[in-house]
This record gives structure tokens, C-alpha cells and sequence, in this order.
């Protein structure tokens, strides 16, 4: 199984140094990064929480602003259309007086609207002076509420009773009063208004002038002047005007909330990446800790049974090489106590060079050289595994690189063990280098099964091993080295099967 690459490493590559018998003390976790994360997402939610509800209150602010300066526009519309109504009925009134009244007493001594020619006389007066005014009707009312006038001649001699003709009868001032065919509100939702949806309908008394040309003194009420204005133009101009506050408000707004929206998701984002990537760092804070506990432990012990082990390694071989004389069955005890003894202290090997990496001394180092001295120490597993190497047409030219020598001898001793060892019988294993601008490619494909995807994540992991009897340390060993070089470890499967280890290296002289 390809498990099987995470292995123990066979024979002598260089051995770390004993450990110190005083462990250095494990390093505490602090809940500081915790508390910080919490407190900006605190943070954040008490920002978003006044920013919704800053958002309410500008809509709200705006739709109370908008509607008061709608109506303030519609106010100040209908009040120029008053005034100009004032004036128009002053005007009339003054110039009806000249025009009409003293001349009609001067020729027929008394005004009689019933008679066809002062009628034609007035209505030719009265056309002359609203022409082009936008006066929609106008009407002369007698004391008695009879219609003496109108432009529309089928009202004259009519009777209607409007209390403004009565309140206007003994006012000094105009009247005036809005006449609509919809509610305002209504007016804000339509996509335009009809023609005399609203009019502006003024009442004024007649007078006679004391002083011709002068306002200031009123003579009798001579009758009732009532007049309408179309001011659907003016009204629609207030609509729309509230209408783009509003528009223009609500598109502010939802730009606002967009950016608010955008930065909060931002900021949580951010959070929660930050929260992740803290969680990690501190279940690998743990990990490192229970890993260098489990290390110090490991390492005492290590450091305890080694030179028992060294003994008993000796002693076997030394009994071994005595002339024979010696049973087969005692022959074969002290081989198996010797191959075990072996087996058993390179594993106190791999765990004392994992509990206590070497500092590297960085020098020029031949990578092909380091290479060619693995492969010869590794030759019988090859050749009893029938396992074929491609390497470079030119295995001998140098490829230097920089790093400590017996390190990074170490590393690829274990990844080419590690290869061999994934392929079972047959095979071929391939050795490629590349230039990746500062840094050196060294490539390992072999033909085996590769790594099962399941275990691409763990292998890198301290004592995960698949192998009976395996450690799981070599690929450990290997990676941490590479990473005190500045190097990087990447593992992967080939398209066309088997495994593929990418060593990158600085190149030396950098």
C-alpha cells in the first residue's frame, strides 16, 4: 500500500548529537489573540446594529424632509399663483371701472347687462384682458348670487349660491379656494395629471373707484368677480420636485446601505479568517506543545536506552564473528538479537533527530554528489527490488546548492528510501532537476501506486505511518529539514500515476 512510503529509514545516514538532560520548558498558550477576535466581533456587530439604524432614521429624516419641501414648493407655487390672481383681479377691476362702468352710465345712464350691446361690450372687455392668462372661466355675480356674466354665455341670468360669493359680498380682500379632483397624495403616484385637476378659484368684490387709479379708497360693491386658474402645471412641478428628493434620497440611501453592507461583509469576512487562521494557530500551538511533551519524553527515554542498546548491539556482533562452534539455533538468536538491536536504534535515531533538529551550517553543497553517495548506500534494496534510476545524462556535474551537507543528505536518503520502498517489485524511478529563478528543482517520480489522496494531508504529520513496525518520522525528518534550509517540501501524484516529490533548494552563492 502506499503507506508504506512513510517508513523507517534503514541504515546510516548521519545521526543527530544526545539530547541535554535538561528539557527546555514547553511554551505556554495565551487566550490574548482570543480575546482581541472577540472583541472585534464585537466590535463589528455593535457597528452594524448603529449603522442599520442610522440608515432608518436618514430614510425617515429624508422622506420628512422631502415631503416638507414638496409642500413648501407647492405652497410657494399656489401663493405666486394668489398674488398674480390679486393682481389680475385688481387689474380687472380697475379697468371694468374705466372701461366699462363709466362709460356705459355716460351713454345709457344705467348698466343693464340684460341689454345685447352692453353685454358684447363687457364680454369684448373682459376677453381682451384675461387673454392669454390661463383664466379657465370667469363669472360677475349680482347681490341676489345671479349670474349677470360669464364666458360661458348659457350661465348668464343662472342663479347659484356659493357661500364664497356671500363671504366675498362683504370682504375686502380676495378669496380664494382650491379646487382638485384628487387628493394631493393621490397627485404623487400619478405618471402625469389631467388637464383642471387643479384650480385655483379667486373671488373678489367690485367696487367702485372714489379716485380713478387709486386702491386705497372702495367705493359700493357694484357685484362679485370670481375667476379659476389651472394650476395643474404648477402642482405637478411640486410632485415631481418631492419626487426626486425622494428618488435622489432613496438611491443615496441605497447606496449607503450598499457600502455598509460591502464593508460589514468585508469586515466579517476578514473576521472569520482571522478566527480561522487563529483557531488553526492554536490547535497547532497544542499540537507543537503535546508534540514536544511527547518529544522530550521520547527523547529521555531515547537518550536512557541507547547505550544499553549500543552494548547489546556490540556484544551481539562480537559473539557473531567468533570462530563457529556454536549451535545453528544460537547462531540464528544472536543474528535476530543483532538485526533487532540495529532496527531499534536507528528508531531511537529518527526519534532523537526529530525531537532536536540540527541548526544547518550553510555552505556550497553538490546536490548530484549527495545524491550518487544515497543511491550507493541504497544500491542492494534497488537491485533486490529490480527497480530502474534515470537520472541527468551527466549524473557527475556538480549542481550546487546551499546548505549543511550531512542534512540535506539525511533528507534525500530518506526520500529515496521512501520511494523504493512504495514500489514493491519493478519499477522506475526518475531523478529531474529544474531552475526556478533563485531556486533549484530537484524532482523524485517513481511508478508505484502513489499516495492515496485520504493521506496527501497527513503524511507530512509526526508518527502517521501505515507500516507495521514504522515510525512515521522520515518525511517528518526530511520536511523539517528542508524548511531549516528555506526550502520547501511539496508532495503530489504523478498524472500518469505513481508519487512525486518536488524538493526546491536556494541555489548556491545566493
Amino acid at each position: 500500500m502506499r503507506g508504506q512510503r512513510i517508513a523507517d529509514n534503514p541504515d546510516t545516514p548521519p545521526s543527530a548529537e544526545d539530547l541535554p538532560d535538561t528539557p527546555a520548558p514547553a511554551p505556554k498558550t495565551s487566550d490574548r489573540p482570543g480575546r482581541r477576535t472577540i472583541g472585534f466581533a464585537r466590535s463589528i456587530g455593535f457597528a452594524r446594529s448603529i449603522g442599520w439604524v442610522t440608515l432608518i432614521l436618514l430614510i425617515l429624516l429624508a422622506m420628512v424632509l422631502s415631503s416638507y419641501l414638496g409642500n413648501t414648493a407647492r405652497n410657494t407655487l399656489i401663493n405666486g399663483r394668489q398674488q398674480f390672481a390679486t393682481l389680475l383681479a385688481d387689474h380687472l377691476n380697475n379697468q371694468l371701472f374705466l372701461h366699462f362702468t363709466l362709460p356705459t352710465i355716460n351713454r345709457f345712464g344705467r348698466i343693464a347687462l340684460r341689454e345685447p350691446a352692453q353685454y358684447r361690450a363687457l364680454d369684448q372687455i373682459i376677453r381682451s384682458l384675461i387673454n392669454g392668462l390661463q383664466v379657465e372661466d370667469l363669472r360677475i355675480y349680482a347681490h341676489n348670487n345671479t349670474i349677470t356674466y360669464s364666458t360661458n354665455a348659457a350661465e348668464a341670468g343662472t342663479k347659484r349660491a356659493l357661500s364664497s360669493v356671500a363671504a366675498a359680498a362683504t370682504a375686502e380682500d380676495p378669496l380664494f379656494d382650491l379646487d382638485a379632483s384628487m387628493p394631493y397624495w393621490h397627485a404623487f403616484f400619478q405618471f402625469s395629471l389631467k388637464k383642471n385637476s387643479f384650480r385655483l378659484r379667486t373671488t373678489y368684490p367690485l367696487r367702485i373707484e372714489n379716485r380713478l387709479g387709486s386702491s386705497e379708497a372702495q367705493g359700493p360693491l357694484l357685484g362679485v368677480l370670481e375667476f379659476s386658474q389651472d394650476i395643474t402645471p404648477d402642482i405637478e412641478s411640486a410632485v415631481r420636485f418631492q419626487q426626486l428628493i425622494l428618488v435622489v434620497t432613496l438611491v443615496c440611501s441605497g447606496i449607503l446601505l450598499a457600502l455598509l453592507l460591502f464593508f460589514v461583509r468585508r469586515a466579517e469576512r476578514a473576521l472569520a479568517d482571522r478566527m480561522e487562521q487563529e483557531q488553526r494557530l492554536i490547535l497547532e500551538l497544542h499540537q507543537h506543545e503535546k508534540l514536544a511533551g511527547m518529544g522530550r519524553v521520547v527523547a529521555g527515554i531515547a537518550h536512557e536506552i541507547r547505550n544499553p542498546l549500543g552494548i547489546i548491539s556490540s556484544s551481539a556482533e562480537l559473539l557473531l564473528k567468533r570462530p563457529a562452534g556454536a549451535d545453528a539455533v544460537t547462531a540464528r538468536i544472536l543474528q535476530a538479537v543483532y538485526d533487532e538491536a540495529r532496527r531499534l536504534s536507528r528508531t531511537v535515531n529518527d526519534f532523537l533527530d526529530y525531537a532536536r533538529p540540527q541548526q544547518p551550517r550553510m555552505s556550497a553543497v553538490d546536490v548530484n554528489h549527495l545524491l550518487s553517495q544515497a543511491l550507493a548506500f541504497l544500491a542492494p534494496d534497488i537491485t533486490a527490488r529490480n527497480i530502474s534510476i534515470v537520472r541527468p545524462e551527466d549524473p557527475e556535474a556538480p549542481l550546487l546548492v546551499r546548505g549543511d551537507k550531512g542534512l540535506l543528505y539525511r533528507a534525500f536518503y530518506n526520500i529515496l528510501s521512501n520511494s523504493i520502498q512504495a514500489m514493491e517489485s519493478s519499477g522506475v524511478l526518475s531523478i529531474g532537476f529544474d531552475s526556478r529563478g533563485d531556486m533549484v528543482e530537484i524532482s523524485f517520480r517513481d511508478t508505484g501506486p502513489g499516495f492515496p489522496p485520504g493521506h496527501l494531508e497527513k503524511v507530512l504529520d509526526p508518527f502517521f505511518t501505515t507500516k507495521d513496525g514504522g515510525t512515521g518520522l522520515g518525511l517528518p525528518i526530511a520536511n523539517g529539514i528542508l524548511t531549516s534550509h528555506n526550502g520547501v517540501l511539496d508532495l503530489g501524484n504523478n498524472p500518469s500515476g505513481g508519487a512525486c516529490v518536488q524538493v526546491l533548494l536556494p541555489a548556491a552563492g545566493l
